[in-house]
């Protein structure tokens, strides 16, 4: 049976929340959304479209748009993330008047794919109809407008919808609708370029399907007819995506994803720091994350047995063996972007915040050397299990200085602290309760609890 899918962005969504919450058209107004107590450096979350067709980039930093445009002439509002999620959700409830849950897909704060394939001859519809409705709908209610994608699978509706509506001209409220099917999408889209511009496809393999003599759609559908050996080589299980979107297929249906359960799981948690922190620095920052990793473990009743520890920094030309590097030139010193990654196996599964504390500070000791100059850290926990689950516990060998039982008592003890926290974060906000380390310079958990996905709630 063919289905009929919507895809559905919202313009400029954080930028439109903060016009309209000011009274502002968002097709007119000129605002960014960023946090300028960060410095000049700070990326922008989201410009208007009156920015946009000025020049300013969708990711400028705010010295970029500075440049480009005098200071004074257009708002710089700090972002508000409880009040996005809170609008994205009104906004999630008007599709679903119209579309029962488990025929839509949230793919982002303001991205959402809806199968409509059931809901046409109810409506007496067609798809574009239904899809000029929901989103003139939205408008009535919120003031944003939207870029709406129409195809008969998942990844037309998207690429319908970044590269061929995104081209279209705006309707008077700013509505872009467009339609692709297999046909339409091979006849406007194989010579389409840049690569970058499709889904899934980054600056990375587009560098590899360029180095292949393929720059575009059509040249990589070609290419798989005879080629489709060496795509298998160079690009491993995911040649079968590419191959597939070169030719406008897309077997993966809103069900699918909603029935899908991934084998191995992780959580995982990182901070672009505001400055540059040394590696003594980066120990309280690594100690807060920790904490802040096993409370989340507790909090849902699960172990881990592998922490991993990522970071991204800066090295001196002394230090350039054994890392990925990049260069770049800063205040006049000789340094080369670095991605330091390793990993910590635990003698058992836990949720310790003290064993994972001990893990991540013996990473750090041995990935990076004493001057390096960190800008990032991400941490995950892998092999995740829950806490209820029957394990065979792995052997080991007793020793005369180990008070096994002591350990084990600490290990309990640990576990009820957590959940002590947990209780009293809860109920009084996660600052309530804090531990010295959050008071130490450059410590970072104080500001980051008043955040959502580290910007301002």
């Amino acid at each position: 049976m063919q289905r009929t899918y919507i895809a559905i962005d919202l313009k400029s969504f954080y930028a439109s929340v903060e016009c309209v919450a000011r009274g502002l058209d968002p097709l007119k107004a000129k605002l960014v959304v960023a946090d300028a107590t960060r410095t000049d450096k700070t990326v922008c979350l989201a410009v208007s479209p009156a920015l946009k067709a000025m020049g300013v980039g969708g990711r400028d930093r705010l010295f970029q748009v500075l440049k480009k445009v005098p200071r004074g002439s257009f708002i710089i509002a700090p972002p508000r993330m409880q009040k996005y999620i809170e609008v994205s959700s009104a906004i999630f409830a008007i599709y679903a008047r119209y579309i029962a849950p488990e025929d839509i897909h949230v793919y982002s704060i303001d991205e959402a794919f809806l199968d409509v394939t059931s809901y046409l001859n109810t409506y007496e519809m067609s798809a574009h109809q239904l899809a000029r409705t929901i989103v003139k709908d939205v408008l009535g209610h919120t003031g944003i407008t939207a870029t709406v994608g129409i195809g008969e699978n998942l990844y037309l509706a998207k690429v319908a919808m970044d590269i061929v509506a995104k081209h279209l001209p705006g309707d008077s409220d700013g509505v872009r609708i467009a339609e692709l099917d297999e046909f339409s999408y091979r006849e406007k889209l194989w010579t389409h370029t840049p690569l970058t511009d499709f889904w899934r496809i980054g600056h990375g393999y587009a560098k590899r399907l360029s180095d292949l003599g393929i720059h575009n759609m059509g040249e990589l559908a070609r290419y798989s007819l005879t080629g489709y050996e060496k795509l298998y080589r160079v690009f491993g299980v995911n040649a079968e995506l590419l191959i597939d979107h070169a030719w406008g297929y897309e077997p993966t249906t809103i069900s699918d994803i909603k029935h899908y359960h991934a084998k191995n799981h992780c959580l995982c948690s990182g901070q672009v720091l505001h400055r540059a922190y040394s590696k003594t620095e980066a120990y309280t920052i690594i100690t807060e994350m920790a904490d802040s990793l096993a409370l989340e473990l507790t909090e849902k009743h699960l172990l881990t047995d592998q922490i991993i520890l990522d970071i991204g920094a800066q090295l001196h030309d002394s230090h350039l063996h054994g890392s990925q590097l990049h260069e770049s030139h800063l205040h006049g010193s000789h340094l080369h972007d670095s991605q330091l990654h390793g990993s910590f196996n635990l003698s058992d599964f836990t949720s310790s915040s003290a064993e994972i504390i001990y893990a991540l500070q013996k990473l750090l000791n041995r990935l990076a050397p004493a001057d390096l100059q960190i800008r990032k850290l991400s941490l995950a926990a892998n092999h995740l299990i829950k806490d209820s689950e029957n394990i065979d516990k792995p052997l080991h060998q007793l020793d005369l200085f180990t008070d096994t039982e002591k350990t084990e008592q600490q290990t309990e003890q640990n576990l009820r602290l957590q959940q002590a926290t947990l209780a009293i974060q809860k109920r009084y906000g996660k600052n309530a309760l804090l531990k010295g380390t959050n008071f130490r310079p450059g410590a970072t958990t104080i500001e980051r609890n008043s955040q959502i996905g580290g910007h301002r709630a």
